[in-house]
C-alpha cells in the first residue's frame, strides 16, 4: 500500500513538472475537447441568450470527422458534447459514432442536457449511449438543474422543466446503468434557494455539481448583469456557507472540493482565483461552426478548422492564450476544474504535521505541566491596562449567542479608562468571523487564522488573552485555547476566562486540557452555578465565580431599545405567531446511548416535535416560524433541520382548515433579527441554550426543550428559578408533553 502511495506521488511529481515548467517551453496537446455541436436552444435561461440565436451552420458528422483526424486531436482523451441544447440534433448519435470511432480512441464522452423534451431527451441519449457502449467507451449525462420546482422554471424561462428534468435524472438513474447527475448554475434568482437543492440530492441520493454564473462570450451574457454574479454581500456570504458545506458534507473527489473552495474565497472573501484551469494547459473548444476557441469565457474565435488545420491554429496563437491568463483568469469564477497537485499535497501534509507537532493535546499537556503558574492578582476587570489582546474560543462557528458574546466582550474593553490598542479575535474559520464583525459592527477588531503563524505569533505578544464564552467541552479545537494560554503564561500575559460554562465534558484527555486551561488562568468567571462547582470540586479551582453569560449584555442593550419603541421588523414579519429556535439533536449529547437508541429516539422525538408545535400553532391560531440560531455546517446548521421539519409540517397541513402557514428563513440571521422576531412572537419555543438565554432576558413568553438532558439549559434556568419553563427532550420524544402543555396553555 505505501509503495503504490509513493508511486502515485511519484506520478504526481512528474505530471506537474509537465504542466508547470515543461509546459511553458512545449506547449501539450489537447487531451479534453468541449465539443458545442449548437448554438440554439430551446430553453430561455437567464444566465445565457443562445435561445435568441436562430439555427445556421451546424458541422455535419463528415465534418467532424475530418477535424478530428487533425494531428491537434491526436491525444484527446475525453470529449464534453454541449451547446446550445445538443439533443435538438436528430442527427446527435451520428456525431456520437464519430466520436467514438475516432482514432486514437478517446476513453470518455459526457452530455449535458435541458431536458426540456423529456422523450426526444432520452431517446438521444439512450442512442448515444449505446453507441459508446458498443466502442468500449465511458459515457455518461448531467441534466440542468438549477433549483426545485418554479425556481428551477423561472431560472430557465420554462414551465414544467423541473418535472421533465427530475424524470429524467429518476430513469437514467433507476432504469439504466448510465451515470446520470445534475449540474447546477446559481443566479441572482435562485442563490437563496439552492440549499433546498442540496437537501434534495442528498435525501435522494443525487450527484450533482454546483457553480456560479459567469460572463461567458460563448453564451452571450454579456448584458445579463441583472443574474450573473449580482450578489449583495448577505447573498455572498450564505452561498459561501453552501459552497464550504457543499465541499465538507456532498462532494467526495478532492479535485471539486477544491472548485469549491475557490469558489467561496472569490466570492466571500474576494479572492482572486486560486486554482489553475485546463484551458490554459490541455483543453480546448470546438464550436458548432468549426471555430477554435481556448475557453468558453473569454477567448476570442482562434480561426476555423475547417478551413485551417487545427494544429497550425492552436499554436499559432499561443500569445492570445497567455493574454487571456494575465487580464482574465484572476477573476474568472467558472466552474473549469483542477486536479490537486504535488504542490499541494505536500503542503498539506506538512501543515498537518505541524499541527500534530504543535497542537497535539498530550504533547500541549506535557508542555503545560512544566510551567509553574504565578497567578496574576485582578481586582478589577475595568482597570486592566492591556494594549493588545486576543480572544480566543470557538469563533469562525459562532451562533447567534456567540456573535452576542463577542459584542459584550468587545464592549467591556472598549469601556475601560485605558481600552486597548488592537483587538485580535481568533477564528477556525475566518469567512464566518468577518461577517460577524461586519454584523455587529465591530470593525476595529482584526480577526486572524487560529492555528496559523500569526495566530501563534500574537499568543506570544498579546498582554491578556481571553477565552471568550462558550463551554469547554469534549472537542479537539480545546487544543489551541491551552496553547495560548501556555504562551500567555511564559510572557506573564493575563490569562481570562469569561464566562464560560462546562460540559459535555467526559473524555479523559479533554478533561485534562480543560483542567489545565483553568490552572493557567488568572481570572475565571463561569456563566452557572453548576459549571463553578464542577470548576471548584473537579478542578480544584477556588478564584472563580459565577456570573451571567456575556450574551445577557447585548440581549439587554437591545431590549432597551425595544422598550422605547424601536420598531425593527422581524424577518419573517409581525403576523402573529410562535416563533421556533430549534436544532437537530446530535450524538454529542446522546449522553452515552448506543447508536440504535440514540436513532430510534431521535425519531421519536423529532415526530412529536412535529406534533408538539403543530398543536400549540392550532390552539393559539397562530402561524409558525421557524429561525436559525446557527447557520454554519460545523455546529450544525440550524437551516437544514428548519426546512426538513417545515415541509414535513405543511404536509400535515395540506387540507387543514387552520389555514397555519409555516415559514423559514433562508438566510443566516443575525442576533438584532433573532431578538426582534422573540420581541414580535406569541410564543418562543426554544432549543438552542442561547435562545432560551435570549426569551428568558427578554422577559417574553417561552417553553425550553432541554436537548443536552439535564445539562447547561437545566443549569441555566435552575439559577434563574424557571424550571417550570423546561420540557426535557425525553418527555417530548415519549408524547408526554400534552398535559403540560394543556396547562400552560
Amino acid at each position: 500500500m505505501k509503495i503504490k502511495k509513493v508511486y502515485l506521488l511519484f506520478l504526481l511529481i512528474i505530471n506537474d513538472l509537465k504542466n508547470k515548467f515543461f509546459g511553458e517551453i512545449f506547449p501539450k496537446k489537447p487531451i479534453t475537447l468541449n465539443l458545442l455541436v449548437n448554438d440554439v436552444c430551446n430553453s430561455r435561461c437567464q444566465m445565457c441568450l443562445i435561445w435568441q440565436n436562430k439555427k445556421d451552420v451546424e458541422i455535419s458528422p463528415e465534418d467532424l470527422n475530418q477535424i478530428l483526424q487533425d494531428d491537434l486531436f491526436s491525444q484527446i482523451k475525453y470529449i464534453g458534447v454541449s451547446g446550445g441544447e445538443p439533443t435538438l440534433r436528430s442527427d446527435l448519435p451520428e456525431l456520437f459514432r464519430i466520436i467514438c470511432s475516432k482514432k486514437p480512441k478517446v476513453l470518455g464522452v459526457g452530455i449535458i442536457t435541458n431536458g426540456i423534451i423529456e422523450n426526444t431527451v432520452k431517446q438521444r441519449v439512450l442512442d448515444c449511449a449505446e453507441i459508446c457502449k458498443l466502442h468500449g467507451v465511458s459515457f455518461n449525462v448531467m441534466i440542468s438543474l438549477d433549483g426545485l420546482d418554479k425556481v428551477h422554471d423561472n431560472v430557465r424561462g420554462r414551465e414544467n422543466n423541473f418535472q421533465s428534468s427530475i424524470s429524467l435524472l429518476k430513469f437514467f438513474r433507476e432504469k439504466t446503468d448510465i451515470p446520470v447527475s445534475f449540474g447546477c448554475t446559481i443566479t441572482a434568482t435562485n442563490s437563496l434557494f439552492v440549499d433546498e437543492l442540496l437537501d434534495y440530492a442528498k435525501s435522494e441520493g443525487i450527484y450533482g455539481r454546483f457553480r456560479v454564473a459567469e460572463f461567458i462570450d460563448r453564451l452571450y451574457n454579456k448584458n445579463q448583469i441583472e443574474y450573473i454574479k449580482s450578489f449583495d454581500d448577505k447573498t455572498k456570504y450564505n452561498l459561501g456557507l453552501l459552497f464550504f458545506r457543499l465541499e465538507h458534507d456532498f462532494e467526495t473527489v478532492a479535485t471539486y472540493q477544491k472548485t469549491y473552495r475557490n469558489i467561496r474565497g472569490m466570492l466571500v472573501e474576494g479572492k482572486s482565483r486560486s486554482i489553475g484551469c485546463p484551458y490554459q494547459l490541455d483543453s480546448i473548444v470546438l464550436s458548432s461552426r468549426g471555430d477554435l476557441l481556448y475557453c468558453s469565457p473569454k477567448s476570442p474565435i482562434l480561426g476555423n478548422t475547417m478551413q485551417v488545420s487545427a494544429k497550425s491554429i492552436y499554436y499559432s496563437n499561443l500569445k492570445i492564450r497567455k493574454e487571456i491568463a494575465k487580464n482574465h483568469c484572476q477573476s474568472c469564477i467558472h466552474d473549469y476544474h483542477e486536479p490537486v497537485t504535488f504542490e499541494e499535497k505536500l503542503s498539506s501534509f506538512l501543515k498537518h504535521i505541524k499541527y500534530k507537532i504543535t497542537y497535539d493535546c498530550q504533547n500541549l499537556l506535557n508542555q503545560s505541566s512544566g510551567i509553574i503558574k504565578e497567578q496574576q492578582i485582578i481586582q478589577d476587570i475595568p482597570l486592566l491596562t492591556s494594549k493588545t489582546i486576543l480572544i480566543v474560543g470557538w469563533y469562525g462557528t459562532e451562533t447567534v449567542g456567540d456573535k452576542a458574546i463577542l459584542w459584550s466582550i468587545i464592549e467591556q474593553l472598549k469601556s475601560r479608562s485605558n481600552p486597548p490598542q488592537i483587538i485580535y479575535l481568533s477564528s477556525l474559520f475566518t469567512f464566518v468571523s468577518h461577517w460577524t464583525i461586519k454584523e455587529l459592527e465591530l470593525d476595529q477588531i482584526k480577526v486572524i487564522e487560529t492555528y496559523s503563524s500569526q495566530f501563534e505569533k500574537i499568543c506570544s505578544e498579546a498582554d491578556e488573552i481571553i477565552m471568550g464564552g462558550g463551554p469547554l467541552m469534549d472537542i479537539e479545537p480545546l487544543n489551541h485555547i491551552l496553547y495560548a494560554f501556555i504562551q500567555g503564561s511564559k510572557t506573564k500575559a493575563i490569562n481570562r476566562i469569561e464566562g464560560c460554562g462546562i460540559g459535555p465534558l467526559v473524555s479523559p484527555i479533554y478533561t485534562q486540557v480543560v483542567s489545565e486551561i483553568f490552572r493557567l488562568a488568572d481570572h475565571i468567571t463561569l456563566r452557572d452555578n453548576a459549571s463553578t462547582r464542577r470548576c471548584k470540586k473537579e478542578f480544584k479551582i477556588s478564584h472563580v465565580k459565577t456570573v451571567p453569560d456575556p450574551a445577557t449584555n447585548y440581549v439587554l442593550e437591545i431590549k432597551q431599545k425595544l422598550d422605547r419603541n424601536f420598531n425593527g421588523s422581524p424577518p419573517l414579519g409581525s403576523k402573529p405567531n410562535i416563533s421556533c429556535f430549534l436544532r437537530e439533536w446530535g450524538t454529542d449529547y446522546a449522553n452515552g446511548l448506543n447508536e440504535s437508541k440514540y436513532n430510534c429516539l431521535k425519531e421519536k422525538f423529532e415526530t412529536q416535535l412535529e406534533q408538539f408545535i403543530l398543536f400549540i400553532a392550532q390552539n393559539k391560531k397562530t402561524d409558525i416560524h421557524l429561525l436559525p440560531m446557527h447557520s454554519f455546517y460545523v455546529g450544525g446548521d440550524d437551516r437544514i433541520f428548519n426546512r426538513y421539519l417545515a415541509k414535513s409540517m405543511q404536509l400535515h397541513l395540506n387540507g387543514c382548515l387552520d389555514n397555519i402557514q409555516v415559514k423559514f428563513t433562508r438566510e443566516s440571521i443575525s442576533p438584532l433579527e433573532i431578538i426582534t422576531t422573540m420581541h414580535h412572537a406569541k410564543l418562543n419555543i426554544c432549543m438552542r441554550f442561547h435562545s432560551v438565554l435570549f426569551a428568558e432576558t427578554l422577559n417574553v413568553p417561552y417553553l425550553a426543550i432541554d436537548y443536552t438532558q439535564g445539562g447547561k439549559i437545566k443549569a441555566f434556568l435552575e439559577d434563574r428559578g424557571k424550571l417550570e419553563k423546561l420540557i426535557p427532550l425525553q418527555e417530548i420524544a415519549e408524547g408526554r408533553w400534552k398535559e403540560k402543555i394543556k396547562q400552560l396553555l
